[in-house]
């Protein structure tokens, strides 16, 4: 980058960069944000209607095989020894 000189229309200038650059990084991040919204409005919705996120179905399944397998344990004859 070059640096701006010291003349008032070349402060001017390098002012109006400075302006442009912060409105496009605004702009970026706005633009991320538009980007987001439609999966958190669709998870708030999930919620408000009592559904689960993937990842919760998932730990449950989870939990009923390892209840699953317990259960066939404590079912099974003892040998005796």
């Amino acid at each position: 980058m070059v640096a701006p000189d010291s003349s008032p229309k070349s402060g001017g200038a390098f002012a109006l960069r400075q302006l442009i650059e912060e409105l496009v990084a605004q702009l970026r991040a706005s633009a991320e944000k538009l980007g987001e919204l439609p999966q958190e409005t669709g998870d708030r919705v999930a919620r408000e209607l009592g559904l689960v996120t993937r990842e919760e179905w998932d730990a449950l399944e989870l939990r009923l095989a390892q209840v699953e397998h317990r259960l066939k344990l404590l079912e099974r004859p003892r040998s005796e020894a």
